[in-house]
């Protein structure tokens, strides 16, 4: 159906670090293949990266799923980025894993619920955006 990527970020300074390139990158990425309709049928996935600065850190570690809105059809997840991760140039590979680790969730909740999920195109989705990522990385 549909990705949404968002970033909750405490301060301006975390403006073109690396996890807000990594992100970004994704996002774009993700609204072109939205406008395209190139995502399954199905339900939508809506992730926000919560970022962690010296004075802010989301209340929680890891990954949490909100939500899912029958409705509009979304699964929400938030994924708590560690401060020692913002600054790295480990971060394109950090949200690729956080992507992955989402549809992997996402699957294993629609497969309680008995709602049809597409998590091969989805992984496929997230590998592709990914892999884009990884590439412009290392050329810059």
């Amino acid at each position: 159906m549909r990705l949404y990527v968002s970033i909750n970020s405490p301060s301006h300074e975390m403006a073109k670090s690396p996890i807000d390139d990594a992100i970004t990158f994704v996002a774009k990425h993700a609204a072109v293949e939205n406008r395209h309709g190139h995502f399954p049928t199905g339900p939508a996935l809506d992730i926000t990266f919560m970022l962690a600065s010296k004075d802010d850190v989301p209340p929680f570690s890891g990954m949490r799923m909100g939500c899912y809105s029958r409705e509009g059809g979304t699964l929400f997840f938030e994924a708590a980025v560690p401060a020692d991760v913002t600054q790295s140039g480990q971060a394109p590979h950090y949200v690729a894993m956080v992507m992955q680790n989402m549809v992997d969730n996402a699957k294993n909740y629609f497969d309680e619920l008995g709602i049809e999920f597409d998590s091969y195109t989805w992984q496929q989705m997230m590998e592709n955006m990914t892999r884009l990522e990884a590439s412009a990385t290392a050329l810059q």
